[in-house]
């Protein structure tokens, strides 16, 4: 019997395991598009030039000649 529930729970905390670590792989490659995805779009408002984030807002700078 104690045979029959390691072959059963084994599996499931394996899958469980897995489960777990695939959804915070997700979580990161969301958010590292969502990065790139925002210094996107700041290069198009900006124009090519230098920006920077100051929390939710967008600051593009000037080049000095």
């Amino acid at each position: 019997m104690k045979v029959l529930i390691v072959w059963i729970l084994g599996p499931l905390i394996a899958f469980g395991m897995a489960a777990v670590a695939g959804t915070t792989y997700n979580d990161r490659a969301e958010l590292q598009d969502a990065h790139h995805s925002r210094d996107f779009a700041a290069s198009e408002v900006c124009k090519g030039q230098p920006f920077e984030w100051e929390g939710d807002v967008l600051i593009c700078l000037r080049e000095r000649p």
